[in-house]
């Protein structure tokens, strides 16, 4: 089992006796099980999966993305390589001249290669920006799909859909009892209300569309 998943299993673990541990909580979990059909395991699993979905909307997850795949964003990367192709040029240049620092005794040796390392540099650079590129331009693409495809089969759908409606009250405690183990901060009722209906929202208009 890879640290990962054993991160995942204690923290599954610590909210399945967070709610044992609070008769309000196992009453809400109980009701939804009655409610739902969804095996205790199912509705654990869907908590701790979807308790963060909130933040799993097309903009955040783009800007997530790109953070992580462009920690320098493409632009300035492509100006670096650009960059350091001019600057062989003009090592080149220099090094014709009387201001070559390869005319200096005893170091002028180091600097034959420059124009060559730096040309190597860009280059290497820029297949790496160029896959990159190409990768991001797929996931980008996909990102919006996936996000649809998440929503239609969270947990708060399969809610809705077995028992016609969220339970709000019910659920924002459940979902926040799951937020608390994973480390992250609850949510409001109101704050809940509001993404509820969003989701609701997009449900529809995926329907009508």
């Amino acid at each position: 089992m890879s640290s990962l998943e054993h991160t995942i299993r204690s923290k599954k673990e610590a909210l399945r006796k967070h709610i044992e541990h609070d008769p309000q909580l196992t009453k809400d979990f109980n009701f939804f099980i009655a409610k739902t059909g969804l095996r205790p395991r199912e509705l654990l699993t869907g908590l701790w999966l979807d308790c963060n979905l909130m933040k799993s909307d097309q903009q955040t997850l783009l800007q997530q993305a790109r953070e992580e795949l462009w920690p320098i964003d493409e632009d300035t990367l492509k100006r670096t390589i650009k960059g350091l192709f001019r600057t062989a040029r003009q090592v080149e240049t220099t090094s014709k001249t009387i201001f070559s620092p390869a005319l200096t005794a005893n170091i002028g040796g180091q600097f034959s290669s420059l124009p060559e390392i730096l040309r190597a540099y860009a280059t290497e650079l820029e297949r790496k920006v160029n896959s990159v590129a190409s990768y991001w331009a797929r996931k980008k693409s996909r990102i919006p799909t996936w996000v649809t495809a998440t929503r239609q089969n969270s947990l708060y759908e399969r809610i809705r859909s077995s028992a016609g409606k969220y339970h709000q009250t019910r659920l924002l405690r459940l979902v926040n009892a799951a937020r608390e183990v994973a480390g992250v901060r609850t949510i409001e009722p109101h704050a809940f209300a509001i993404w509820l209906n969003r989701l609701e929202k997009r449900r529809k208009s995926c329907q009508c569309g």
